[in-house]
């Protein structure tokens, strides 16, 4: 029962990711043949797609707890990564969306950590690592230090909070027993979220590479077998030639088709040597 309640899941999710992914970015797609663009803007959807169904856990969590602030940044952030989607859509580039989308998830979980106690466990850092990854692949690596740079900046503050037994606004809710417990949960879904979002991204980049590499064998034996037949076609021509001549008795026309024979037929090797030789 369980197994196929949890295919029957599988299969909603898979079908929902398919659907949303052709509706926000499948024009998109069609509209760029750079390989390195097209594996952005898939990140980007991926990332955005896996990051908002594991917000709904995180929201879970949140109302169980009681925590006012995540149940506050959780739906906020949630609106500003469908934003991200729709500009997706609209095409607007995808350099654009990805600061937007790395911006909004390094400084969402940083207001989530501040409020809840300054914590700084796993389940922040990993998304923190992520956003600035995904920073660095779909926009630049002066951007990603530059974001890096801010968060280098709130980890100082919390240490010199920390430090200097500052007293700050925590939420309501929070409890370090309940933070104990649900970590390893957030934790083991942020790493296949990772596994999810970077690892497609590589196979996605593997995948159109070899589309492409197989595009362009395809367009090169095209050529190759144009210019074969072209020189089959001019050889055929010849030898009729060549049989008229030999039957009027012109050998010196008769020589010469034999010579374009000999020519075309040297032109024909050649082709196919060079196409032996290419890797």
């Amino acid at each position: 029962m369980a197994k196929q309640f949890g295919r029957e899941a599988w299969s909603f999710t898979k079908n929902i990711y398919h659907g949303t992914e052709q509706t926000v970015i499948g024009k998109v797609l069609l509209r760029t043949d750079d390989t390195y663009e097209q594996a952005k803007i898939r990140l980007i959807y991926d990332y955005i797609f896996f990051y908002i169904i594991l917000l709904m856990a995180i929201m879970l969590l949140a109302l169980i707890s009681q925590n006012e602030v995540n149940m506050i940044l959780v739906p906020f952030l949630t609106a500003t990564l469908l934003m991200c989607l729709f500009l997706l859509k609209k095409r607007v580039p995808a350099a654009a969306v990805g600061l937007l989308t790395s911006f909004s998830t390094v400084i969402m979980p940083a207001l989530s950590s501040f409020f809840n106690n300054q914590d700084l466990s796993p389940k922040y850092a990993i998304i923190w690592a992520m956003s600035i990854l995904l920073c660095f692949i779909t926009v630049n690596l002066r951007v990603a230090l530059i974001l890096c740079t801010l968060l280098c900046v709130y980890l100082s503050s919390v240490a010199y909070i920390k430090l200097n037994h500052i007293e700050t606004y925590i939420t309501p809710g929070y409890s370090d027993a309940f933070q104990y417990v649900s970590n390893p949960i957030i934790v083991g879904l942020y790493i296949l979220f990772l596994l999810r979002a970077l690892g497609q991204y590589y196979r996605n980049i593997i995948s159109m590479e070899q589309q492409r590499t197989q595009e362009k064998q395809k367009q090169h034996l095209s050529l190759i077998n144009q210019n074969l037949t072209k020189q089959f076609l001019l050889v055929k021509g010849f030898s009729r030639s060549g049989k008229s001549a030999f039957i009027n008795g012109e050998l010196e026309l008769l020589e010469a088709c034999f010579t374009e024979i000999e020519k075309q037929c040297g032109t024909a090797i050649n082709y196919l040597n060079e196409e032996a030789q290419e890797p």
